[in-house]
């Protein structure tokens, strides 16, 4: 039966129209990966309002192809620019950029990208036979384990970021709110009409909220900030050279890293880039010599790439076989799917087989495609960072201000647009963290929807929640990831201080 759907699926990419979405959306998404301030998850928030429009199969094809590409390309900033490209490849430029200041970009670019190849297409392949057997388990599980779920999967996300805590629950809450505003799912009143404006009763349309909080906010602060580094790039880079011996000399680190990546990539919310830092960290800690970390350690380049593309894999296994985005990226496949009328369920590979094994092939063949243009096209990564900013800048404000109102059709999917933009930009003034923002707001509808169902389908008055063992471990996870979150600062901080006090006190006996 997978055989044949991933036959057809392979059939299916290889046609004119799917190659060509396979081959736009990879080079789109190394180009937009490679550009300091942008990242893939830019193109693809503009890009939701026409997901209405496309065939489905194709849609996806053409959104894992930019998710695969931006994260591979992130790492031609970080290693030319001394700019990470993506929040993914922040540690790709502690040594890749070393190896550019010592006149050798070629070997850190070959190593990366050589790493974010195999990084990705082991990881897509254990995601395929993955994703199925965990959604038939999935399938038997009632309302009170899907709320419970919901709830780990928001938790999880507010106790692992290394955000401010206080904060990040402010931007749930926030989220929460927001997403209550329309049709109670139950009832059927009206919740928030802000005056009686019927325009409300539909709710805050995510792709408007997106396009806002995303695409507008983050042009509008870099254009504010005037950040121009490309534009004294001179920089000549050769032929890709094969890093076999980089390779071969790191291939426990390298299992470490992949493994590590997969594994945060399939934890709600965290993806590519806790999966490169704990990886960077953990090499770092068990590295022999630690004198070239961090002065041109390809250790470095490789633990990191390695990392945050196998998360790839890992994050797409929740997201099909659960319905919960497993990173950022993930979120806007769902809102793809949830635009073609496919609900993110355990039943979706079920239901919609044709829509999952589409993503699982584009994703292996766009991982193929990267691969082609990155090492045969090297020598034109520094033009790719001299795109002028103020063009494409103006272009994606246009775009995501035309989708804001293609999405709805109304003015009112623009206002909301637009003041989602504001509150993106003031989160972003007082450090309010917008990933749990998002996950919430996408999560807190099922969230209360199966809430709700699980106290009118109880007998025991919601009993279930905590007597069910499996809705019992999320529940417990989930909180104990959040008091997790709360106490490992303070833990931190105690240790500092008694670090700090003995280091007083021995200096005190050495006067």
């Amino acid at each position: 039966m997978v055989a044949e759907y991933l036959l057809q699926a392979f059939k299916d990419v290889f046609t004119v129209q799917g190659l060509i979405f396979v081959i736009a959306g990879s080079l789109a998404g190394v180009i937009l990966g490679a550009i300091p301030g942008l990242g893939s998850s830019t193109l693809l928030v503009v890009l939701l309002p026409i997901a209405y429009k496309m065939d489905p199969k194709m849609c996806m094809a053409l959104f894992i192809s930019i998710v695969i590409g931006g994260m591979s390309g992130g790492c031609i900033g970080s290693i030319l620019l001394g700019i990470p490209g993506t929040s993914s490849s922040l540690t790709t430029v502690w040594d890749g950029y070393e190896f550019t200041k010592q006149g050798d970009p070629v070997r850190a670019l070959s190593a990366a990208v050589t790493s974010s190849f195999l990084g990705t297409l082991p990881s897509i392949i254990l995601a395929i036979f993955a994703c199925r057997a965990i959604a038939m388990w999935a399938v038997n599980l009632g309302s009170w384990e899907y709320a419970a779920l919901c709830y780990c999967a928001i938790l999880m996300v507010v106790g692992l970021s290394k955000a401010n805590m206080a904060k990040s629950m402010i931007g749930v809450g926030l989220a929460i709110f927001m997403a209550t505003i329309g049709t109670d799912p139950i009832s059927g009143r009206p919740r928030f009409m802000f005056g009686g404006n019927v325009e409300f009763l539909g709710g805050l349309n995510l792709i408007s909220v997106m396009l806002g909080l995303f695409a507008s906010k983050i042009i509008l602060l870099e254009y504010a900030r005037h950040e121009k580094a490309n534009a004294s790039l001179n920089i000549k880079v050769g032929k890709f050279k094969w890093p076999g011996k980089d390779l071969s000399h790191n291939i426990l680190g390298f299992l470490r890293a992949w493994i590590l990546g997969l594994v945060i990539g399939f934890l709600p919310g965290l993806g590519g880039p806790v999966a490169s830092i704990m990886s960077y960290s953990m090499e770092n800690m068990l590295a022999k010599d630690k004198s070239k970390w961090g002065k041109g350690e390809i250790m470095g380049v490789i633990s990191g790439e390695t990392a945050k593309n196998s998360a790839i894999g890992g994050a797409l296994i929740p997201l099909i076989a659960l319905g919960i985005p497993g990173d950022a990226s993930c979120v806007q496949f769902i809102s793809a799917l949830q635009s073609q009328g496919v609900n993110p369920n355990p039943l979706l590979i079920k239901d919609r087989p044709d829509v999952v094994y589409m993503i699982f092939v584009a994703a292996l063949v766009s991982a193929v495609v990267i691969l082609l243009y990155e090492t045969l096209g090297m020598p034109t990564f520094p033009a790719l960072l001299k795109i002028p900013y103020h063009y494409l800048y103006s272009f994606i404000v246009v775009i995501a201000l035309t989708g804001a109102y293609m999405s709805t059709q109304t003015f009112f999917g623009l206002w909301v647009a637009l003041g989602s933009c504001v509150l993106g930009i003031l989160m972003d003034l007082f450090g309010i963290n917008s990933l749990p923002f998002l996950m919430a707001f996408i999560l807190s509808p099922q969230l209360e929807m199966y809430t709700r169902r699980g106290f009118t389908g109880s007998t025991t008055g919601g009993a279930e929640f905590i007597t069910r063992p499996i809705s019992a471990t999320f529940i417990i996870a989930g909180t104990l990831v959040l008091i997790y979150g709360f106490v490992s600062p303070l833990i931190k901080k105690g240790r500092k201080s008694k670090n700090d006090a003995a280091r007083e006190a021995a200096a005190e006996l050495e006067d």
